[in-house]
């Protein structure tokens, strides 16, 4: 396996005429889960050579194991010092790519044609990308299908509340929480300094120099998984995986005529925390999102068609009338209605006992019913 890390060339500090660059622990500790793990390491940079440090990231109080073990090591060191020119590297000659961050990526990586063409074609070739603490700020001018990467995918990175602990607010070109929200991501934090980091499908990012590691270990998990688990977009039941698209099989999906298929994704994200897969484009294809062991298909109505000459697709007339619905069966509804009432679901009914079980009801953008049950008295088989 062939793994990128790109770190950054930039060494100002804003305005304020000190220097930054990348943070050492996020370079680091996955450059050593990566090595220890057998990986073929490129490193690079937009001028190459040696990447700026950031000395605070030096500082006493930040040294961790990992840097500790980077002085001790003569090639990581030289590897470091002699990275590859970002615009001699191609998306095509590697798996994956991996991107440290520290403050210097706001500035040069951000804006970088280069880099943004790199990710873009890691991206729409099926590969993973990852990027942890400042770098995921790097994706906010990399489009996917016509629109911002990042949006109604589950992100992590630099909090606002970070920055103000370092007193950066007023210096950086932008904040990494507030861009990500701007583009419309799904963006997810736990407390400051915090190990934290999402995998939304085949984006991967971090919060802070902490979830460096974690961060690194699930782009692995992500890269190896078994023959049990044959793709990320699969369920295992028993002995069985199920995908989307099957490899063999069949494979189960709903389908939703929905009026907006950007809309209806993140509605189901949001709320069930289902996991997007693709989002449709403009030839017709749908919008795939699982959702626990099923998937949904989304896709605004149309037709007829010459292979469906009698039938018209089309979003619910009058939400009270249907004919069929989506079924979730939960372990606990009354923690399932606040949570997902908490996500701005729409329900129907409060939780109330029905034919052995206790039941509610959910009614998504588009109308349609989505019925919630728990088994009380009623067994099934």
């Amino acid at each position: 396996m062939k793994i990128l890390m790109v770190l950054t060339s930039h060494n100002q500090l804003g305005n304020t005429g000190r220097p930054t660059g990348f943070w050492l622990e996020e370079f680091a500790a996955p450059y050593f889960v990566f090595r220890d793990a057998g990986i073929e390491l490129t490193l690079a940079s937009p001028k190459g050579g040696q990447p700026p440090l950031d000395p605070k990231s030096d500082l006493p109080e930040n040294q961790t194991p990992a840097m500790a073990r980077f002085k001790k090591d003569a090639a990581a060191q030289k590897a470091l010092a002699n990275t590859v020119k970002l615009a001699d590297v191609k998306a095509e000659d590697f798996d994956t790519v991996f991107y440290p961050g520290g403050h210097g990526p706001m500035w040069d990586l951000a804006e970088s044609p280069t880099s943004i063409a790199l990710l873009e074609a890691f991206y729409n070739s099926g590969k993973p990308i990852a990027l942890v603490c400042h770098s995921p700020g790097v994706l906010r001018h990399v489009t996917y299908q016509g629109a911002p990467l990042v949006k109604g995918k589950h992100v992590a990175g630099f909090t606002n509340g970070e920055e103000e602990e370092m007193q950066l607010t007023k210096v950086v070109p932008f904040l990494v929480e507030d861009e990500l929200l701007r583009l419309g991501a799904i963006y997810e934090k736990v407390a400051n300094w915090q190990p934290f980091s999402v995998t939304d499908g085949r984006l991967i990012t971090g919060q802070n120099p902490a979830s460096s590691t974690s961060a690194a270990q699930a782009l692995l998990k992500l890269m190896t998984v078994s023959e049990l688990e044959p793709s990320i977009n699969s369920v295992q039941i028993g002995q069985k995986s199920y995908e989307m698209p099957p490899r063999d099989g069949i494979s189960v999906a709903h389908f939703l005529t929905v009026a907006d298929i950007d809309r209806s994704l993140r509605f189901y994200e949001t709320v069930f925390g289902g996991r997007a897969l693709s989002r449709g484009d403009s030839k017709g294809a749908p919008g795939y999102i699982q959702i626990a062991n099923t998937w949904l298909l989304v896709n605004v109505g149309g037709g007829p068609t010459p292979d469906k000459p009698s039938v018209t697709l089309s979003v619910l007339a009058d939400p009270d009338k249907i004919s069929s619905f989506m079924n979730i069966r939960v372990a606990d509804i009354q923690a399932c209605y606040k949570l997902w009432k908490s996500r701005g679901a729409e329900f129907i009914t409060e939780p109330i006992p029905k034919y052995g079980e206790t039941r509610c009801y959910i009614r998504d953008p588009d109308g349609y019913i989505i019925e919630v049950g728990q088994s009380t008295d009623l067994t099934y088989g």
